[in-house]
């Protein structure tokens, strides 16, 4: 992703930014009305229905403008509320989800943008012997406008109230973050690469190669690299370049961002390259989940965790996880998890530095299983989980990486079974485990 693409992004996913552009339309569109009332009257032509009278096309404007910003604070409160209570039932980590979610912004704009229509339209109204000339005006077009976008607030604000409601429910809050997440693996990780991309030989001889380390110029959590740029640079100065830190990991001032092997002994980074380097990544004190599906994973996790906790007790709502990560971990499944290699006219020019299958298949399990001491739901779901894992990594072409697939599934399946000997004192719960261990364990067997 590109830092404009990235910085857009961010700027859409802010609380006032929509809000902002549609109180701007609005005060536009009062403008344009008025306009349009001047344009009517100079023609001698206008419908007789629209006959209003200045004091009252006042006081009416004035309602809906007083009604529209009341609202808003209204919609306000009620988004803090939302937020507090999905942060201590769910987790602070997906607040962002809620702040940048459009349905909230485009309520919020709409109350503030018919707020700044009545005001400007409100500002034009002049009786006899006031205002310029003396002559009265009255925007009747404009008016009735008005009221049309006060009316329409109401089912704006009825919508709210619905949306805030559904989007709040467990199962909503996951497959969101679940469907934000694969829409990060189809865009950043390559369906597949050719065989010179992935070449795991050009990847072992790497580590004899010379290396200059490119430093950190801020501290915080990478939100996105922009590997064009990276790719550019590494032509322009004859350069290999290998990214030391992925997207969503936390970097420090002055330590080592991403290093460099130059084709020339004697080369060594300037300040102006350094900086060049730098400004390639985007750096803050949060992690999104634009280009770091591991983070989508966390937060999946982080529900999951909190439902199984014996404060919150929701198996259905870990369930639910479950079956999501298990659904994002098959997206992943159909993707080599190699670093991709980028060449220009046959000379090797970028790393990119990726998360590998395994990474992603532990932390979306490890921890939950860890938690799902005597559940025998949970751990019914995660045995199951593992059978589509297999069944989806059956197709995988690398063989090599496909074994090794098969060989962590089997190992989650008997940490599976042995968790559930530990903490499970039902005979006949386990009893039905361990049919269904056996049933996982002849499928993956027989997948090999």
């Amino acid at each position: 992703m590109t830092k404009t693409q990235n910085y857009w992004k961010r700027l859409t996913a802010t609380l006032w930014f929509i809000p902002a552009m549609l109180a701007l339309c609005g005060g536009l569109l009062g403008l344009l009305m008025v306009a349009v009332d001047y344009y009517a009257g100079s023609l001698g032509y206008f419908p007789h229905f629209l006959d209003v009278q200045p004091s009252g096309a006042r006081d009416m404007l004035a309602v809906v403008a007083g009604s529209m910003i009341t609202v808003a604070g209204t919609v306000f409160s009620i988004t803090i509320v939302a937020l507090t209570l999905v942060s201590t039932q769910f987790s602070p980590r997906i607040l962002r989800n809620f702040i940048r979610d459009t349905g909230n912004q485009v309520v919020l704009g709409a109350f503030v943008g018919i707020f700044a229509y009545c005001i400007v339209v409100l500002r034009t109204i002049r009786e006899n012997g006031t205002g310029d000339g003396g002559e009265s005006f009255v925007p009747s077009i404009a008016v009735a406008f008005g009221i049309v976008f006060g009316l329409s607030g109401i089912g704006f604000l009825i919508y709210f109230i619905h949306h805030v409601a559904t989007s709040i429910q467990a199962t909503n809050i996951i497959s969101q973050i679940a469907d934000e997440t694969v829409c990060e693996i189809e865009e950043n990780y390559a369906p597949r690469y050719d065989k010179k991309q992935s070449d795991p030989e050009i990847i072992a001889s790497l580590r004899a190669k010379k290396w200059l380390k490119i430093p950190s110029a801020e501290t915080g959590y990478i939100q996105n690299a922009d590997t064009d740029a990276l790719f550019e640079l590494a032509k322009a100065h004859d350069l290999i370049v290998q990214m030391r830190r992925r997207v969503g990991e936390f970097t420090i001032y002055g330590l080592p961002l991403l290093q460099i092997s130059p084709r020339s002994e004697d080369f060594a980074p300037d300040e102006k390259l350094i900086a060049k380097f730098n400004a390639a990544y985007d750096i803050g004190n949060f992690r999104t989940v634009e280009g770091d599906v591991a983070f989508g994973l966390r937060q999946i996790v982080d529900i999951s965790l909190k439902a199984l906790s014996p404060a919150i007790n929701d198996s259905t709502s870990a369930l639910s996880c479950i079956d999501y990560l298990t659904a994002i971990l098959v997206c992943l499944a159909k993707r080599p998890s190699r670093p991709p290699l980028y060449f220009c006219e046959g000379e090797l020019r970028l790393v990119v530095n990726q998360q590998r299958f395994e990474d992603y298949f532990d932390l979306a399990f490890n921890q939950i299983r860890q938690n799902a001491g005597g559940n025998v739901a949970v751990i019914l779901r995660l045995l199951n989980a593992m059978e589509v894992l297999g069944k989806a990594n059956q197709n995988f072409k690398d063989e090599d990486e496909r074994t090794e697939r098969h060989e962590l599934l089997e190992t989650q399946a008997r940490l599976l079974f042995g968790l559930a000997q530990r903490t499970i004192g039902a005979d006949s719960d386990l009893q039905a485990v361990a049919r269904h261990y056996d049933h996982v364990k002849e499928t993956l067997e027989g997948l090999r």
